[in-house]
């Protein structure tokens, strides 16, 4: 199983995000690109997307940039791949009806659950967390 290039980002996005906001100002598009290594346009896209979801809020002008809407503590990896790329699907459902495919969607269904459970288990505090244990001086991504 494989994420979305564009998840992953979503995830690094929310991540700088979350250390930066202990400096008490919003974080422009264009210097969380350059610290996150993400496409800056691509970036533009991925914090809307966010937005949407009420993960992140925006500001505009000079004193602008983005915030996380809520407290890290209260995101999950899950909120975000799924702000990102909609609900977790293993095998797409109804292609075939027998005994051994109803058992295989079973199993499917199983992995899913448990993936999604992995990832709502995680916070975006909690990443930041192991990524300053691991560069405690440069907690850059």
């Amino acid at each position: 199983m494989r994420f979305s290039q564009k998840a992953e980002y979503a995830v690094r996005a929310a991540i700088d995000l979350a250390l930066r906001s202990q400096q008490g100002t919003p974080a422009r598009v264009s210097d969380v690109a350059r610290r996150a290594a993400i496409p800056e346009k691509f970036l533009e896209a991925i914090l809307l997307d966010l937005r949407k979801a009420g993960l992140v809020n925006s500001r505009r002008g000079p004193e602008g940039g983005h915030t996380l809407a809520r407290p890290a503590a209260e995101i999950t990896l899950g909120m975000i791949r799924s702000a990102i790329d909609g609900p977790l699907t293993l095998v797409e459902a109804g292609r075939r009806k027998g005994a051994v495919d109803e058992g295989l969607g079973t199993v499917w269904k199983e992995v899913a659950l448990a993936l999604n459970a992995v990832l709502d288990g995680v916070t975006v505090e909690e990443m930041c967390r192991r990524i300053q244990e691991h560069q405690p001086s440069d907690y850059s991504i």
